[in-house]
């Protein structure tokens, strides 16, 4: 495959990625606002692209298992994801 080919492959690709990502966004606005418990409220407000999971846990008093289970649940819940910056797992909102 050619230089050329690979550089339309990809754009190809982000124009695909940008587009499901659209849809996803349109889909989700459809969709009604997940019910939270008291828990995943208090987790879900330090979800800000800093606070890392020991974060979590000394600004709740909750263990590590309780932060990582609610997190779980946010996610599956499909309210954030994480992301790596400068070498720390970090939370988004999505």
């Amino acid at each position: 495959m050619s230089s050329k080919q690979l550089g339309e492959l990809i754009d190809l690709l982000r124009n695909i990625d940008d587009k499901l990502d659209t849809l996803v966004n349109f889909q989700r606005t459809l969709m009604p606002k997940p019910k939270l418990g008291k828990e995943e409220r208090k987790i879900l407000k330090l979800i800000d692209r800093k606070n890392t999971i020991d974060d979590m846990m000394a600004k709740t008093g909750k263990s590590r298992n309780d932060v990582r289970v609610t997190l779980t649940h946010l996610r599956k819940k499909g309210l954030i994801r994480s992301i790596k910056i400068k070498n720390r797992l970090v939370y988004e909102k999505t």
